[in-house]
């Protein structure tokens, strides 16, 4: 009956039903790391099961992170911050390697957050209050009790993290199903971040300036992850009969330049080879604070230990204009807010004043944009300018534009034709010559602040599965 409706129509055009031949199984698996303890900048490999059809939706990174040190300090937003480095091997075979795993996965978790009851299983989306169970009462619930993580008072803690959600692959494979009968073995190896990516101290009563001897253990890191088997064969004759399979993914390059000044402002090039560069991402680190320091929020600095003056994420949205102006004597620059980050990962461009890109030496819009206009270049990069676009939306603590340009700042120009529904390869293809990505921000005012340019590029790649689990990515 519908043999006549084009494929090519989308699937609500169709309007027959299908289920599922034979029976299917359905299991959860454990699957240990080969050490399940780990500290800043050491390596732990995972290595996924062969002959298994494995659903990449359900995977997930399970560890406990417990602080040390004689200043008292505590894990920064995400779970994913904890990886700096993150590398995929199939059958021996390098796939994919993406660095500063940390801060790409905090740019675009920020620009497209879920909902705050969404995370509380272990994502750590909220880092500024710590809940505490009371003691099991036989009569009686047990008490549940709350304080605010950056207070004087707090104490070294164990936290459960959970990582659910995955930048590059695991994240974005156009099939969700993968079957390591075809791929061979998958590994996956991880670099922790190190100590001042991850840990900030809390607001000590006088300013604390040795963090030396602050660090973080892990324990317990573990992967869990479906299965699926069917009793019919059709689905495993498909898969094993074909010659080439594809699996469309997404793909990330981090640039980072030689650091620069507001007042100079931020010129850079650098050349880029790829056969799909879906867009460019541009932001700033502020170079000269990679060292582990109090969390940047507001009551940081030593502004104080009490409740009335140090905010976390709910007592800041009840009263923002409140717990504005960070600003003392102990006060280290005027930052703070409501970011609950480490300064490590705070994308910094404050004062900008324009932003353009070009490629090969082509300006790709009518001219440098203005403040206003690089947020909505970032909606349309992001595809959901249109009010029913998305269900997602930015980090709830970015207030304005002006919070947006001191903490959370990106300037993203799209180079793709964004389809939710299907994955396509549409962005420039730069292939067999390298494209010269230039980028350009000026600043207002005369602050001498220096910060470290960072181009993020996002790739659309295609991995090719070949009989005899021979594999290439293009």
């Amino acid at each position: 009956m519908f043999d006549t409706v084009s494929t090519s129509y989308p699937a609500y055009f169709q309007s027959n039903l299908s289920r599922l031949k034979g029976s299917m199984s359905k299991s959860l698996l454990k699957v240990s790391a080969d050490r399940v303890t780990a500290e800043p900048q050491t390596l732990t490999n995972i290595r996924l099961p062969i002959g298994s059809l494995l659903n990449l939706q359900s995977l997930a990174l399970w560890f406990d992170v417990t602080t040390t040190g004689t200043v008292v300090t505590f894990p920064t937003r995400y779970s994913s911050s904890f990886i700096k480095r993150m590398s995929l091997t199939m059958n021996n075979q390098t796939i994919q390697v993406i660095n500063d795993y940390n801060l790409i996965y905090n740019v675009y978790a920020d620009h497209t957050n879920k909902d705050y009851t969404k995370g509380i299983g272990g994502e750590f989306l909220d880092n500024s209050i710590r809940w505490v169970e009371g003691a099991a009462n036989a009569a009686l619930d047990s008490s549940i009790t709350g304080s605010s993580t950056l207070l004087a008072a707090a104490t070294h803690a164990t936290y459960k993290m959970c990582i659910n959600n995955w930048v590059g692959m695991f994240g974005s494979a156009s099939t969700g199903i993968i079957s390591t009968d075809k791929i061979g073995e998958i590994v996956i190896s991880i670099e922790w971040s190190p100590v001042a990516d991850v840990l900030g101290g809390t607001a000590e009563s006088t300013l604390v300036t040795d963090f030396s001897s602050c660090s973080y253990n892990i324990n317990n890191i573990y992967m869990s992850c479906e299965a699926l088997s069917f009793s019919d064969d059709s689905y495993y004759n498909a898969i094993n009969t074909a010659e080439d399979l594809k699996i469309g993914f997404n793909d990330y390059v981090v640039t980072k330049f030689a650091s620069t000044t507001k007042t100079t402002g931020i010129n850079v090039t650098t050349y880029v080879s790829a056969g799909s560069i879906d867009h460019i991402l541009g932001t700033a680190l502020v170079s000269s604070k990679q060292t582990t320091r109090q969390m940047m929020a507001f009551g940081g600095y030593g502004l104080g230990a009490t409740e009335a003056t140090v905010a976390n994420t709910f007592t800041y949205h009840a009263n923002p204009i409140g717990f504005t102006g960070n600003t003392s004597a102990n006060t280290v620059g005027q930052s703070g807010d409501a970011f609950f980050s480490t300064q490590a990962l705070q994308r910094n461009l404050q004062l900008i004043e324009s932003s353009a890109f070009s490629i090969n030496n082509k300006l790709l819009n009518y001219g440098a944009l203005t403040p206003h206009e690089i947020f909505q270049n970032n909606l349309c990069a992001l595809g959901y300018e249109g009010i029913d676009s998305s269900h997602n939306g930015f980090n709830r603590n970015i207030l304005s534009l002006a919070h947006y340009n001191k903490y959370y700042a990106a300037c993203i120009q799209s180079l793709e034709l964004i389809d939710k529904d299907s994955f396509f390869i549409s962005g420039l293809s730069s292939a067999g010559s390298s494209a010269a990505i230039n980028w350009v921000v000026r600043f207002s005012g005369a602050s001498t602040q220096e910060l470290t340019p960072v181009l993020i590029f996002k790739l659309s790649r295609v991995l090719h599965i070949g009989t005899g689990r021979s594999l290439f990515v293009e």
